[in-house]
């Protein structure tokens, strides 16, 4: 008995040692797989979700930028044509002022009333229309509308226009005076709102009693090519 015993525990122990490493190497071979699934996944990234439409962002809200001149042709009975360039950006009230009236024809059949050389012409009160020139109440007439005095930075030059007035600064309306001269004395006391581009001679020309014929607002104006190129063949 004790043979067959010893026998026996000879087979056991040998079996046991086997089944102990067949148990063991299972979980190794799991948790192998498991890392190389984690190591192929990239832990360090994490999981992609479902794109989202994503929002374009507003372009920039455009703005037209504003004008900064504006253009009238005052045409002259008997002389020619002026352009007057208005700037918006200096005295835009006193402008807008000026190509309202414009546009409402006002200037239309209004004479200078006043000529002084070397000095200014003016014009813009509507009683010239029918009060014989040198009547005493010429000079006082307007639009009927005030508008407020308007500093700025735009000087007397010659060829310049500007808004006359009675004593109060907020007293201007419709006349207007175009500088025959340079009137660095008058700078700061009234309102110069633009100047002469075009026909800057003719302003020498006019007298007492001329008339406007007609006063448009341009929609654009370009000077004038004086020695543009001629065609071949031309002198």
């Amino acid at each position: 008995m004790r043979l067959n015993t010893r026998i026996a525990n000879a087979w056991i122990l040998p079996a046991l040692a086997l089944l102990l490493c067949a148990c063991q190497s299972q979980p190794v071979e799991q948790a192998q797989s498991s890392e190389t699934a984690l190591t192929q996944e990239n832990p360090m990234q994490p999981a992609q979700t479902p794109s989202q439409p994503q929002e374009k962002p507003m372009p920039p809200e455009q703005t037209t930028p504003q004008a900064q001149v504006a253009y009238v042709k005052m045409t002259i009975e008997g002389k020619g044509d002026l352009v007057i360039e208005l700037d918006l950006k200096e005295a835009p009230k006193t402008s807008e002022n000026f190509l309202n009236l414009v546009k409402e024809g006002f200037y239309n059949g209004i004479r200078f009333h006043r000529v002084v050389p070397k000095f200014v012409i003016q014009a813009g009160d509507p009683q010239s229309k029918t009060l014989p020139m040198g009547h005493p109440q010429l000079g006082t007439g307007g639009s009927g509308k005030n508008i407020k005095f308007e500093p700025n930075n735009l000087k007397h030059k010659r060829g310049a226009i500007g808004m006359a007035r009675a004593q109060n600064p907020d007293s201007a309306s419709s006349q207007f005076y175009i500088c025959l001269e340079d009137l660095p004395q008058l700078d700061g006391n009234y309102v110069i709102f633009g100047k002469v581009v075009e026909g800057i001679e003719m302003i020498d020309q006019v007298r007492i009693g001329d008339t406007i014929q007609k006063a448009i607002v341009l929609e654009k104006w370009a000077p004038k090519q004086k020695d543009a190129p001629k065609p071949d063949g031309e002198k």
